[in-house]
């Protein structure tokens, strides 16, 4: 599914007024166990039992680094943290302000200085990814000049089910290996963000709001292009776009349906009229990453280039006829 499809929505989500409510009730215990925190709360709450919080109203916190981190967690938290992860945090509350306040000052942070980031800021128990990415997001921080972004377990779950052909590159993703990726989902959001003329803050809240919910409609039958794009085309007919990896005999296999193309680089991509075996090369390489336009052709010889005398498919029906007819 091409995100590109939602484009005009994307653009249009009220991304700043996203709101949540909590209640003050939430945070009694952690006000008892932490000395400083009920006065502030009562800046924050002031004589409400409930607090309304969106995410211009984190933004526009400037009184101090402490009552940012703490409003990003009641926004994103209304219920409360596990266990005892929020006195945790609290406890060690002073190194996390240093930590972002440099972060923060930093001119042009890189990779580098992530990693950093991220090697204190996970040995505070409590304090993972998703929180982290938050706080991020709201200091409007940047890495490599890609605008931070919040990368939590949905987001996660999202990318690992491939929905998005945009974000296919993250199919492997998980919350163990999440850290060692947000920098490229933060690259890849900002250039798409670039292309659909909008916010990578608007990406993520459509990720985070429709994600896997967006049933596509399989009855619908997608033309194939003549020009191979390093997508099984087989899959295509029914508007799924799985990458084809390269296997053991040098051909380009469809990773869901054993459809293989053999491809003479910028000139034709053959599609094999027999199926693989799923036996991939250790070293893994994928036909997006090096195709060149090459033009979709049937086998007519069994013996390399599998295509002589030189055919090509002209239409996308007779591209789909061929398929139909290989065998599994």
């Amino acid at each position: 599914m091409k995100i590109n499809n939602y484009r005009a929505l994307i653009s249009n989500l009220p991304v700043r007024q996203q709101s949540f409510v909590t209640k003050r009730s939430t945070w009694l215990k952690a006000e008892k166990e932490i000395d400083w925190l009920p006065t502030i709360n009562d800046k924050i709450f002031g004589n409400q039992k409930n607090l309304e919080i969106s995410r211009q109203d984190v933004f526009d916190t400037t009184s101090s680094m402490r009552e940012l981190i703490l409003k990003t967690i009641y926004w994103g938290y209304t219920r409360g943290m596990r266990g005892n992860h929020f006195v945790n945090i609290l406890k060690t509350i002073p190194t996390i302000e240093n930590v972002l306040e440099y972060i923060k000052n930093k001119n042009n942070p890189s990779t580098n200085d992530f990693k950093d980031l991220a090697k204190t800021l996970k040995s505070i128990p409590g304090l993972g990814l998703s929180t982290y990415s938050k706080l991020l997001y709201f200091l409007e921080i940047r890495f490599n000049d890609n605008p931070c972004l919040i990368l939590d377990k949905k987001l996660i779950d999202v990318f690992a089910a491939k929905t998005y052909d945009d974000f296919s590159t993250l199919g492997q993703i998980n919350y163990n290996n999440a850290e060692n990726k947000y920098l490229y989902y933060l690259e890849i959001a900002n250039k798409l963000s670039i292309d659909l003329k909008t916010k990578g803050e608007n990406i993520e809240q459509f990720l985070f709001l429709f994600g896997n919910k967006l049933k596509l409609d399989r009855s619908v039958k997608h033309k194939i292009s003549h020009q191979w794009d390093g997508y099984c085309p087989e899959s295509l007919i029914n508007g799924k776009s799985v990458r084809m990896r390269l296997n053991s005999w040098d051909f380009f296999e469809s990773e869901e349906t054993r459809l293989q193309i053999c491809v003479l680089r910028g000139v034709q991509a053959i599609i094999l009229n027999f199926r693989g075996k799923g036996k991939f090369r250790s070293t893994v390489s994928y036909g997006d990453e090096i195709e060149n336009g090459e033009i979709l052709s049937p086998q007519n010889t069994d013996r390399p280039p599998f295509n002589n005398p030189t055919k090509v498919f002209e239409e996308s029906e007779e591209i789909e006829n061929y398929i139909q007819s290989i065998n599994l």
